[in-house]
């Protein structure tokens, strides 16, 4: 895909945390806790300037830890689905980012898979806590 500076930033976030510690998860209510890391990461996708997926995966998870201390790390898995310009040779028209009005369309052929998690410096992995997740980071 050719370089730009106005391409469209489309994706589906699957995200999966770690607690700090077993006493780190103590009184959480995780139902708002889910809530609020969901809320932190739309907020900060929508107010990212981002140049690439991947800019906008980190300030996600860096976000997450700097709002709740108790959460060790983050993961995410980020399908760059890309739109591409509609091409309306055929009815005459022009389809230029220049000109005006300017139609997309979702492309179907394959796009790559943004994945990586964000980590505090002071917790250790933890591997053993993502073996039951296949096929995820």
């Amino acid at each position: 895909m050719a370089e730009t500076t106005d391409r469209i930033l489309a994706t589906a976030v699957t995200a999966r945390w770690r607690y700090t510690g077993k006493d780190s998860r103590d009184g959480i209510d995780f139902d708002t806790r889910f809530s609020g890391v969901r809320t932190t990461l739309l907020e900060t996708f929508a107010t990212t300037h981002s140049l690439a997926l991947q800019q906008s995966l980190y300030a996600m998870g860096e976000a997450v830890l700097e709002r709740y201390p108790e959460i060790a790390e983050i993961r995410m898995s980020m399908p760059n689905k890309h739109h591409n310009l509609a091409d309306l040779s055929a009815y005459g028209l022009e389809n230029t980012p220049d000109g005006g009005a300017v139609v997309y369309h979702a492309d179907d052929r394959p796009y790559g898979l943004i994945e990586g998690s964000v980590q505090r410096d002071d917790v250790p992995p933890a591997e053993v806590a993502w073996q039951g997740t296949p096929g995820f980071c």
